[in-house]
């Protein structure tokens, strides 16, 4: 119940219960000193000086006056019980207990009354006194009702900081962390007293927390075959102060292959173990070269409600923000084929719109792009009809039967003219090509892609030489030399 509202339901019950006020020079007891509490009631007495005719004007003074009391009552309880903030005066802390009281939701007045109003009439002026009587029951249920709505506010930073310093005297750095970017949240939002100092406090803590932390590379440099798995996992140590940490998030960044051949980052969260270990065992990969692979601190759920915090303290937010970035390790490592030592045959066959094959561009122009990446390929002198209708395990047959000890893979695969219009004056063809690598003494396919391509050009047959250029060069020879295990 705010101020305001509390004031007039005073005057409201100084109007109708207490009747109009007595008058006189000779004051009632009361107004000298305040009654002791009695087995049923708790008494306050409010008053305020005016000129001579001004009785309304002192009423509304002494209302407040005897507003006040009560409040004062009421905070000192909650100051001596509930609150840890020192006020230097009386009146700056019935502020604080003002404002709380303007916060709280269902405040009622339930159980008080104006007892009694006189005015005391002087050469000089007058002076209104008004006695109000508390049921002590319902002032002591105000009491605490006020004092959990305030405590509660306290808490909320109070208890979090406090087990954030337990959590950080017993080793749990994260843990540590994590309760007092809580506690900071909580001040950020609260209009507690010294919010902001608190504010500031606790998420200096957490920055000192996070710095403390510390990831290390337990080995580096791995390298893999595509297709083939790492032989030992990504090892990172989760330390802080040398002592290693569990349960602390990581996310782990590694590169992957996208369906148009461009390398990607892939997220994957893990937390490392009972002896502050983060052990990723890599996917088998699906390139050729170089890569790096990072691990780092994920304190993103912990960080969320300080999202919308106020601007004043969104520098402080990004310096804890750049610590977190900071945590994270670059591990680097190395895809490595063996398939360009392997002594491969290649045969792709071009069919036109008709149907006819015929062994010419694309094939050549894979054949060229392998050799070009360091591959040791031949053209396998086989015919068309080996390949074209044939299902794979027949086509592996007739490989190892026609090529025999010349080569222990074999490229193969068929394209076909599947759209041919007018653009203009130009023509676009599109064309499909359905390529595969088996190995010869398994029979186990190595590789296999299905692509498509179109090409402009100023007549038809340009532009299918050109798609089957492209095809063979770039969309094929190029994915197949990046991935062949």
């Amino acid at each position: 119940m705010g101020l305001a509202l509390l004031f007039a339901i005073v005057a409201a019950l100084a109007l109708s219960c207490a009747g109009a006020p007595a008058a006189g020079s000779k004051p009632p007891a009361w107004t000298l000193q305040t009654p002791s509490p009695d087995a049923t009631y708790t008494y306050f007495v409010g008053y305020s000086d005016a000129p001579s005719g001004q009785v309304a004007q002192a009423t509304d003074a002494a209302t407040a006056s005897l507003i006040s009391e009560i409040m004062r009552y009421i905070g000192v309880t909650i100051s001596a019980e509930s609150s840890a903030t020192a006020k230097a005066t009386l009146d700056s802390f019935q502020a604080d207990i003002v404002q709380t009281v303007k916060q709280s939701s269902t405040s009622r007045m339930s159980g008080f009354q104006v007892s009694e109003k006189f005015v005391a009439t002087r050469k000089e002026g007058l002076t209104v006194y008004i006695l109000g009587r508390f049921e002590t029951k319902a002032l002591e249920s105000e009491r605490k009702r006020i004092a959990a709505v305030f405590q509660e506010k306290i808490d909320a930073v109070a208890k979090p900081e406090a087990e954030a310093k337990n959590l950080l005297s017993s080793g749990d750095t994260i843990g540590a962390a994590k309760k007092f970017i809580e506690a900071a949240a909580a001040a950020s939002g609260s209009d507690i007293d010294n919010s902001a100092i608190k504010f500031e406090r606790n998420l200096n803590a957490a920055k000192n927390a996070v710095s403390s932390l510390a990831l290390e590379k337990l080995n580096d440099n791995l390298q893999a075959a595509p297709g083939i798995a790492f032989v030992e996992p990504f090892k990172a140590l989760v330390k802080s102060g040398g002592t290693p940490l569990s349960g602390v998030q990581v996310v782990v960044s590694y590169q992957t292959k996208l369906p148009n051949g461009r390398l990607t980052s892939k997220n994957i969260s893990q937390m490392s173990g009972a002896d502050g270990i983060v052990a990723f065992m890599h996917p088998a990969p699906d390139f050729v070269g170089k890569a790096k692979l990072t691990v780092r601190l994920d304190l993103s759920s912990a960080t969320e409600p300080l999202y919308g915090i106020p601007d004043k303290f969104r520098s402080m937010v990004a310096g804890l923000e750049d610590e977190i970035a900071a945590k994270r390790i670059v591990f680097d490592y190395g895809v490595v084929s063996g398939a360009r030592k392997i002594p491969t045959a290649v045969l792709i066959v071009d069919t036109d719109q008709a149907g006819a094959a015929l062994v010419g561009t694309t094939s050549s122009a894979f054949l060229s792009t392998l050799a070009s990446n360091g591959f040791s390929v031949t053209a396998a002198a086989m015919s068309p009809d080996s390949v074209v209708g044939k299902d794979d395990s027949s086509i592996a047959e007739s490989a190892k039967a026609a090529l025999g000890a010349k080569a222990q893979r074999f490229a193969y695969g068929v394209t076909r003219v599947t759209l041919i219009k007018d653009d203009r004056n130009q023509k676009i063809a599109t064309v499909s090509a359905d390529v595969k690598v088996v190995d010869l003494a398994s029979g186990r396919i190595l590789y296999s892609t299905s692509k498509q391509i179109s090409a402009v050009a100023s007549s038809e047959t340009q532009a299918i030489e050109s798609a089957r250029r492209q095809l063979g060069q770039k969309t094929i020879g190029e994915d197949a030399a990046a991935s062949l295990p």
